[in-house]
């Protein structure tokens, strides 16, 4: 049981450092279906180790890159606080079966959301002088993907990135590097505080997967850094929208 979880937190780690998501997206079903968790429980439980600087290993090598916007970040990182807050005292008001089919659509939206090549950002945004109006910017779509990482206990990384690229003209590692700020803080912070004043954390598997998702997080960043993810992008997305479809049509019928 202990080899599982550390396992199962160092490959969740990579995938952090390697693609850019965030670690619940694969956690939450993980904890589901190969540990037997409810719903409720595996979205609690997968917000406990995101308090930890999780991020941290990866940020490191983003940041070495020349790969972060540090202002920008920190409004991902207070917008994410807010908008888990929101999102998960609607998630706790969700019956487990509602909440598991609207999971397995978030999990083909989030493979959509990664499936393509990342286009190349606008030009300008080097030039551009309203910075006020694109932080404000990061600061909205960061309190929407809060919202959604709330209501499952994602971290939103996988949401946010694509959203950094295509609204506001990062190029795709320095969305990448950009985005891990808001996995430094304990962002999902008052998100958890409601799952566990619920009873919906199971502290012992939570604490087991911090070690493995930092080490992993480290090491992904780094293979990330020497070749382009993008085949394995799109075979990891292939995969995700087939378990999230499966797992939206069998939830109508539990």
């Amino acid at each position: 049981m202990i080899l599982e979880v550390l396992l199962l937190g160092f490959g969740v780690g990579i995938l952090v450092g390697l693609l850019g998501i965030g670690g619940g997206i694969v956690l939450v079903p993980s904890l589901a279906y190969l540990l037997g968790m409810e719903q409720h429980l595996a979205q609690g439980t997968s917000l406990l180790p995101q308090l930890a600087p999780v991020g941290a290993g990866a940020l490191y090598q983003y940041w070495k890159a020349g790969y972060v916007d540090w202002r920008a970040g920190m409004m991902c990182a207070v917008g994410a606080l807010l908008g888990g807050h929101l999102g998960s005292l609607i998630a706790l008001r969700t019956s487990s079966n509602h909440l598991r089919g609207l999971f397995g659509v978030l999990l083909m939206v989030t493979a959509a959301a990664i499936w393509p090549e990342r286009p190349k950002p606008p030009r300008q945004r080097k030039g551009m002088t309203d910075r006020r109006g694109q932080l404000w910017r990061v600061f909205a779509l960061a309190t929407g993907v809060g919202v959604l990482a709330g209501l499952f206990g994602v971290g939103g990384g996988s949401l946010l990135v694509p959203l950094l690229v295509l609204l506001c003209a990062f190029e795709q590692h320095e969305a990448q590097g950009t985005s891990l700020v808001a996995l430094v803080p304990p962002t999902g912070l008052l998100a958890f505080l409601n799952y566990a004043k619920a009873g919906e954390v199971n502290w012992t598997v939570g604490l087991l997967l911090i070690p493995g998702v930092f080490s992993g997080g480290w090491l992904g960043a780094r293979l990330a850094q020497n070749f382009s993810p993008s085949r394995m992008r799109r075979v990891f997305a292939a995969l995700l929208f087939a378990f999230g479809a499966w797992q939206a049509l069998t939830s109508r019928g539990g």
